[in-house]
């Protein structure tokens, strides 16, 4: 299931009733969360290491900065997780808050370096080039030597196309390095904002 966002604005405390001021908790402080219903919708499902240091999903990641962003003029200071009571463990929500600060906090220390690539998506990106390379010089081959007729143009913008779209991963993984990089600042301010759990 995807997790979603408490926003902020929601009149709403950590016990789930209904709050007296707009986007205050019950212990008066602005707070937003997200909403899963299980660990592995708020951790790397394929993980194995430890809850603790279990990565974030990146979809959960970038809900949190989105609403962390979106929040200029009333900084939430609390970050409430929503879990359904049959998840609960002893001792889960100590871990579960170490594994999003930890998270956070790397994430925050891997946006000071643009490391865009492991060695096998540098390999794909390296293939994806190739491809691309190879579909523009078949496109241009067929541009110059055929005629100009609907269908083969067609045909030749199309193989233009299929090598785009190879480097479409490549791309995204640059976009997100770049965009973590820019919202470096960010990431260190959300390691830092108490974390609480709601078991509904």
């Amino acid at each position: 299931m995807k997790p979603g966002l408490r926003k902020p604005g929601a009149a709403r405390n950590v016990r789930g009733s209904v709050g007296p001021t707009p986007g205050l908790g019950s212990r008066g402080v602005a707070e937003f969360g997200i909403r899963v219903s299980s660990v592995d919708d708020l951790l790397d499902p394929y993980s194995v290491e430890p809850v603790q240091t279990r990565p974030l999903r990146d979809d959960v990641r970038d809900l949190i900065l989105y609403e962390w962003i979106d929040t200029r003029e009333e900084r939430p200071t609390r970050l409430v997780v929503q879990m359904p009571t049959s998840e609960r463990r002893p001792e889960l929500d100590r871990r579960l808050s170490a594994a999003i600060r930890n998270d956070l906090e790397q994430t925050y220390e891997e946006a000071g370096r643009i490391r865009t690539f492991t060695r096998s998506e540098r390999h794909e990106a390296w293939i994806g080039l190739a491809f691309l390379f190879i579909t523009l010089t078949v496109a241009g081959i067929i541009d110059r030597y055929t005629s100009d007729t609907g269908l083969l143009d067609a045909i030749s913008q199309g193989i233009v196309l299929l090598g785009w779209v190879a480097l479409w991963r490549p791309a995204e993984r640059y976009v997100k390095a770049i965009s973590r990089r820019l919202n470096r600042r960010r990431y260190r301010e959300l390691a830092q904002v108490p974390i609480d759990f709601d078991w509904v």
